[in-house]
């Protein structure tokens, strides 16, 4: 696969990204526009999450080129950001209407949301050469997060300017309709495999994504109340020095899977067992950090343990099936971080109640055991590279 196709398909990861960040900075927007109450909001949100979980994998199994699928998703999200964007501007209406019209947006856009990620993921694999896939994977992976980091700039322009910047957010998926024309992967004269067979060759790469999105989900739900109970800050400046370190986390993964990955060439097994190691480190770190500065910067150190792992499990994961199998697994894997992230916010309430530093030591103790584990995982067929 060429370059540009690779810049063209993260270009449209991060459109995806902004959209998805974008939704949740408007919250007390629409609940001012709408007049619900943030659980209402949150149901919705939930709605939109089931839908993303069963549509991921879903779109695995379509048939046609990249561009078809591509184009059909743009029209399915633009639909659902118009009625998006015609509660918000409508007006007074009744909170049931607001609250369907709302719920029915999210539930489309969620779904059509889910199916760019894996079919770009598996056109990369497919189209890319094993020593240039692992860099591939990562720059697409930093699209979707420079998205994520740019949606909450929508409501910068304050309720007179806000206008403008959610026409931008419902036509940004209209870019989706320059992706680069892939053909499907061929069909094989052999027989398919069997699914046990399929479930067999994803499932511990699964296990290694879920594993490793419910530790981050531990760390995102209780980072603040750690905050708050080690260091005696209050609320606001717990709130505030979190949304800082999320941002640094961020950045920091982005830097990790646009310079670091691609000087790995292909090192595809080592790149991950690097990954959980400085994963495990970061998050022990910030756990036993004597300031919060230390602990901000152990999470940038977590997080760029998870920049570098990512690809190389999912990579990892689509090289071991037949082409065909790719996608959906892809899909899978998507809907597997979901799962993971939403483990982690119910098990690190649990585990903080426990003791505050109970996360963080999960998150070390998740990342050491799965290094450990990767020796029993069979490699893919074009990663073979010794220990």
């Amino acid at each position: 696969m060429a370059a540009r196709d690779v810049t063209r398909l993260s270009l449209m990861a991060a459109t995806v990204g902004f959209g998805q960040s974008a939704l949740l900075a408007l919250v007390p927007i629409i609940s001012g526009a709408t007049g619900l109450d943030a659980p209402a909001i949150g149901a919705i949100g939930f709605l939109g999450a089931l839908a993303f979980l069963a549509a991921a994998p879903a779109w695995g199994y379509r048939e046609g080129g990249l561009r078809s699928r591509f184009r059909l998703l743009a029209w399915l999200m633009v639909g659902a950001q118009l009625v998006f964007l015609g509660v918000l501007t409508a007006g007074p209406m009744p909170a049931v209407l607001a609250f369907a019209l709302l719920a029915g947006s999210r539930i489309v856009y969620s779904a059509a949301a889910a199916g760019v990620m894996p079919q770009a993921q598996a056109a990369i694999v497919r189209m890319s050469s094993p020593e240039k896939r692992h860099a591939a994977l990562a720059r697409l992976s930093a699209g979707l997060s420079v998205g994520r980091v740019l949606g909450p700039l929508v409501t910068l322009p304050g309720a007179a300017g806000l206008l403008p910047a959610l026409a931008v957010m419902t036509v940004m998926p209209l870019a989706l309709l320059a992706g680069p024309d892939i053909a499907p992967a061929e069909r094989q004269v052999e027989q398919a495999p069997r699914r046990r067979d399929v479930a067999r060759a994803v499932l511990p790469l699964l296990g290694v994504g879920f594993a490793l999105t419910l530790g981050l989900g531990q760390i995102q739900i209780t980072l603040g109340l750690f905050l708050q109970a080690r260091f005696g800050l209050d609320a606001h400046a717990a709130a505030r020095w979190s949304g800082v370190t999320f941002m640094l986390v961020a950045v920091a993964m982005i830097v990790v899977q646009l310079l670091l990955v691609p000087r790995l060439r292909g090192r595809l097994l080592r790149s991950l067992r690097i990954g959980l190691v400085v994963f495990a480190l970061g998050s022990a770190a910030a756990g036993f950090a004597p300031s919060v500065f230390v602990v901000m910067l152990g999470a940038m150190i977590a997080g760029g343990g998870i920049a570098l792992a990512t690809p190389s499990y999912t990579t990892w994961l689509v090289g071991r099936i037949a082409p065909r199998e790719q996608a959906a697994a892809a899909g899978w894997l998507a809907s597997v971080h979901v799962l993971g992230q939403g483990a982690g916010a119910l098990s690190g309430g649990l585990a903080f109640a426990l003791s505050p530093l109970a996360p963080f030591l999960i998150c070390a103790g998740l990342g050491a055991a799965i290094a450990l584990a990767l020796a029993y995982i069979e490699p893919p067929r074009d990663h073979r590279e010794a220990p």
